[in-house]
């Protein structure tokens, strides 16, 4: 029994099927089907069900799934001791990710970490808010950059790196575009353009809807942040989302509004205990976390977003500015 043909059951099993686990694992499929049926071959059992579906595991299968995971956390921590020891560090690094503000950006990091570390093979996997905390806690990725969510799992530690409220996003010349302290009835009979119920950004937008006693119709939903910035940029319709990330030198043609009591995004760094992180990991978090803590949110900020460090938060949330008159119905305003 190899520990490739281990990685590459778990890879089928995590996938559900061979050809997103071959594409995964950047193989052909018909080389991952040979390995794994030759691992089944080895232990004289079926693993999986092969179906059009995709792939079932056998109750043989469900035995296996711990002691591979055991086996391939071990062999990283042999490599993760000999690579501290010798300091060529070796690996690869899975990170669940977000859309973020440019001054958090994971592209710079990336590139420097990389020159440093070349033998490190970097993953970003963009998932929704509400699913990143479970793959940490699968320890599917090292860690994830991801919106604080509640009933989080006691065992994940929460890093947070800023706090920003939620606005309405317009195009520009649009009534509502400069307008201060919105209520959800200004807003809930515009042609909204959602983001997933997966996006902790659209419960927090549902719940300030709901707090109001309103229901509303949702009529179109995109699955990309940069796609709902480019569809409200063209008049399609209006959107939600947290001020700091909102880039008006990219987006030219979008406005804001702020909301009355807006609910406010959180953005942090989710990891496990420590010691359940491999060395390459370890140091690309420390990377990141470095190249951070240097960034400047007062470009943000100088944009309109109002984004803050949580470093600078005392803790309370910030205040409404009640020195503004929400919106007149009918009046219009320019950003």
């Amino acid at each position: 029994m190899e520990l490739r043909q281990l990685e590459h059951f778990l890879a089928v099993v995590e996938e559900g099927s061979f050809t997103r686990a071959a594409a995964r694992l950047y193989m052909v499929q018909s080389s991952l089907s040979a390995s794994v049926l030759a691992l089944e071959r080895e232990l004289g059992t079926n693993l999986l069900i092969r179906g059009r579906g995709g792939a079932e595991l056998t109750d043989a299968g469900r035995t296996l799934l711990e002691p591979a995971r055991a086996a391939l956390a071990d062999a990283d921590r042999a490599r993760d001791a000999v690579a501290e020891v010798t300091g060529l560090l070796r690996g690869s690094v899975r990170v669940a990710a977000v859309a973020m503000p440019r001054s958090f950006d994971l592209a710079e990091a990336i590139c420097d970490f990389r020159d440093r570390h070349p033998g490190v093979d970097v993953h970003v996997i963009p998932v929704g808010g509400k699913q990143m905390t479970d793959l940490v806690a699968d320890g599917a990725v090292d860690f994830a950059i991801t919106p604080r969510v509640p009933r989080a799992s006691a065992a994940l530690r929460f890093e947070p790196l800023l706090r920003t409220p939620l606005v309405a996003i317009v195009p520009t010349g649009h009534r509502l575009a400069g307008a201060q302290e919105l209520d959800p009835t200004d807003v809930v009979e515009e042609s909204i353009i959602d983001l997933p119920r997966e996006w902790w950004v659209r419960a927090l937008f549902d719940g300030w809807v709901d707090e109001a006693g309103l229901r509303r119709r949702v009529q179109l939903e995109v699955d990309d942040w940069l796609a709902v910035l480019t569809m409200v940029q063209r008049g399609t319709g209006i959107a939600y989302g947290p001020a700091a990330l909102i880039d008006k030198d990219m987006f030219r043609g979008v406005a804001t509004a702020s909301l009355t009591a807006p609910p406010q995004w959180e953005l942090g760094i989710a990891t496990r205990d420590e010691n359940l992180r491999g060395a390459a990991g370890r140091a690309f978090l420390a990377a990141y976390l470095q190249r951070c803590r240097g960034g400047v949110t007062d470009s943000a900020a100088d944009r309109g977003t109002r984004a803050r460090r949580v470093d600078d938060i005392s803790g309370s949330e910030p205040t409404t500015n009640r020195g503004h008159s929400r919106l007149d119905r009918g009046q219009k305003r320019t950003a």
